[in-house]
């Protein structure tokens, strides 16, 4: 991105002894440049690497995405893969050993031109990894703080390689897997397209919140709700402060590239007078175009239906503040008799009549059948703030509702009245796990019917199918639970059918009388059965690195002592079910002394992760004094 550096008209007059401003190339320097600028680390990360992929693929001419690998709990690392032109040796020690150095000055085609965001992973780790495949060769190279804590850059490996041209940037991550997540979704929702990610929640949460602006043109998109809006420029988005917004609604202005200028950190705008006139000009010009936009955004709908449903989300909330136009004209015609409807209110369903048919938000079509109105007021109840319209099937084609918009009131749950003595059967809902993880509450759920028999029978409170436990991580959501079982299964203990009971049942005699446990109480049971004394106390990456050369490597007498001594390992899912439940564990720390002492002898594997050695696990082994028992890593 090309920099608005504005001329400098200073002249001196006369002959003074002048003075250079300098800077020197300190580890304090570094930790300003790289660490301080950045007010959240994990985004700025995120953000800056992908910058640099996008702009890789931009210089390649490549149209698709690239990877993202996303840290878990099993694959702790963060990591993106481009598929751009790659950097030479002589390239990799120009951008990432130095700061305020950018290749992209002198153009407004790439994101970058700081010649800083290579240098963030420094901001999260004091060492990370970059791969560049360049002209049929991988380089692996490692970027690390030296023991003054100044940034050095060390080739490792220089391999032969037929894999597509580009670079890699990864750092070993602990403990953040979840602010990973949620950092991701927050950079990537602006983007004009979705990377390559390992996590489908955050694809899936990014594609959601671009469809919450209902209302878009070429350079904004609104929601309905009251907000901030946000300047987009180069799929980086920046608040607008509040006495620049003019519309106080959630949604966004998009900038071309070097129309507005930004902080060091690239986190906030930087208000000079040149970004404040783009702002301005820029509010003015979607006003001036935002009810044409509106109209002929509703006209592309391909049904009058569909076209009624959009000029109401355009005409309500804060976007009917802004498009200042009469869409009366998209409204359905009006039925020959009032239209019924149901919806929910606190602790009750209301029904009534409407001239017009009700369009908007959470709002469900069913063509009418006579003796329906108990299953339809049990359905609503247990809807949160739905809206359920009973149609005619005059009214259907007189007010011109699509078809395939209206469901069958035979597909609504049946009401049944139940019996809870020993023998009869209850209606309750079965724990089922969907086939995604990212699945919503409902889809948790299956309806069910109990036979009460006698036997202990395992439930969790839900309320909107939703449960209500609070505790430890078991039962307070349903990723929880599924969470939860998985872990049972990991240690042998027999994971029970799960009943979701609703709120008011559990206040009944019958479920006062009845042999029910609820699941953390289940666990909590099972898990103290088989609970050790103590778990090791250990430094997670070291831990890993071990278990790579475990794995990978025989012939090292001290790996086979550690072999001996981790077998009967205290840390394992176990204990991670001890520390769900609170179990209190004693703290052994006789691994991690043994640790202490390995890398004490080998001290340059300090330097690596242990995805780094394992990939490299032929250059190690000697090292230690090994040889290869297995090769676990990919070539280059």
């Amino acid at each position: 991105m090309k920099l608005d550096t504005t001329p400098q008209d200073v002249a001196v007059a006369g002959n003074f002894e002048t003075s250079a401003f300098g800077m020197e190339a300190s580890a304090h320097a570094f930790d300003i440049i790289a660490d301080k600028i950045y007010t959240h680390k994990v985004r700025a990360v995120i953000r800056e690497i992908s910058c640099n992929a996008h702009d890789a693929h931009v210089e390649a001419g490549n149209p698709d995405p690239f990877d993202v690998h996303i840290p878990t709990q099993l694959e702790p690392w963060f990591s993106v893969r481009d598929y751009g032109v790659g950097l030479s040796d002589d390239d990799v020690r120009f951008v990432f050993c130095n700061t305020f150095k950018s290749t992209k000055q002198n153009t407004n085609s790439q994101i970058g031109c700081l010649g800083l965001g290579s240098k963030s992973p420094f901001c999260l780790a004091d060492s990370f990894t970059v791969k560049s495949w360049h002209r049929g060769v991988c380089r692996t190279y490692s970027c690390y703080r030296d023991d003054q804590r100044k940034p050095n850059v060390a080739l490792l490996t220089e391999l032969p390689s037929d894999a597509p041209n580009g670079i890699e940037v990864s750092l070993s991550i602990e403990d953040k897997a979840t602010e990973f997540e949620s950092d991701a979704i927050e950079v990537y929702r602006y983007w004009d397209y979705t990377p390559n990610i390992n996590n489908k929640l955050v694809i899936a949460e990014c594609q959601e919140a671009r469809e919450r602006y209902i209302f878009k043109g070429d350079d904004f998109g609104l929601t309905s709700s009251y907000g901030s809006m946000k300047a987009i420029m180069g799929n980086v988005a920046y608040d607008i402060p509040d006495e620049l917004d003019q519309f106080d609604t959630d949604g966004y202005l998009r900038f071309n590239l070097g129309e507005v200028s930004f902080d060091a950190g690239r986190e906030s705008l930087s208000l000079d007078d040149r970004t404040k006139q783009a702002i301005k000009d820029k509010f003015k010009a979607v006003k001036a175009k935002i009810a044409a936009t509106a109209v002929d955004q509703i006209k592309e709908e391909p049904t009058a239906f569909r076209r009624a449903q959009v000029a109401d989300q355009l005409s309500n909330g804060q976007l009917g503040r802004h498009i200042k136009v009469d869409l009366s004209e998209f409204e359905l015609p009006k039925p020959t008799e009032p239209i019924r409807y149901f919806h929910s209110r606190w602790r009750s369903v209301d029904v009534d009549t409407s001239k017009t048919v009700p369009v908007g938000g959470n709002i469900e079509y069913y063509e009418f059948k006579p003796r329906m109105q108990t299953r339809i007021r049990s359905y609503v109840r247990d809807s949160y703030q739905l809206t359920l319209v009973v149609l005619m099937p005059r009214q259907i084609i007189e007010c011109k509702v699509d078809p395939d918009v209206v469901k069958n009131l035979d597909d609504l749950p049946k009401v049944e009245r139940q019996s809870y003595s020993v023998g009869s059967t209850v209606k309750t809902f079965t724990y089922n796990d969907p086939d995604r993880w990212w699945g919503k509450d409902r889809s948790y759920w299956e309806e069910n019917e109990l036979e009460i028999d006698g036997d202990e029978m395992v439930y969790v409170e839900i309320n909107r199918w939703e449960p209500q436990g609070k505790k430890s991580g078991i039962d307070y959501c349903n990723r929880d639970i599924r969470e939860t079982r998985e872990l049972l299964k990991g240690v042998g203990i027999d994971v029970p059918v799960i009943h979701g009971l609703k709120t008011a049942y559990l206040k009944t005699k019958a479920f006062k009388t009845g042999n029910w446990i609820g699941f953390y109480d289940y666990v909590l049971r099972e898990v103290s059965k088989i609970a050790p004394e103590s778990r090791y106390s250990y430094e997670q990456d070291q831990y890993d690195i071990m278990k790579v050369l475990d794995e990978n490597t025989r012939g090292c007498a001290e790996l086979k002592d550690w072999h001996d001594l981790q077998k009967g390992s205290k840390n394992s899912t176990t204990t991670q079910l001890c520390t769900k439940v609170g179990i209190e564990l004693k703290e052994d720390h006789k691994l991690q002394d043994f640790h202490d002492a390995f890398f004490e002898q080998y001290p340059i594997l300090t330097m690596l992760a242990d995805y780094e050695i394992k990939r490299n696990v032929d250059k190690i082994a000697p090292y230690i004094g090994a040889t290869i028992y297995k090769r676990g890593s990919k070539k280059c």
